[in-house]
């Protein structure tokens, strides 16, 4: 299974998805209890089957931070 972990690159697009694509580092990952929550419990990695359920919230190199639903791996 594949994982995403801190200092992974990543393809973010901002304004709920409406932004072009742009690539972003992952600075921290918070696994959430619930679907878009904000805020969780900080994790080093998370399987992407958990971020597809949008249960994780990425902060980004970029200054953004990010819904499970707003990123996807770079090359994908």
């Amino acid at each position: 299974m594949q994982t995403l972990k801190i200092g992974d690159s990543v393809i973010w697009r901002g304004t709920w998805c409406a932004d072009p694509p742009k690539e972003a580092v992952v600075t921290g990952i918070e696994l959430t209890e619930g679907v878009r929550e904000r805020y969780g419990h900080a994790v080093e990695t998370v399987f992407w089957t958990t971020v597809r359920d949008n249960r994780v919230v990425v902060s980004l190199d970029n200054g953004h931070w990010a819904y499970g639903e707003q990123i996807s791996p770079v090359g994908s």
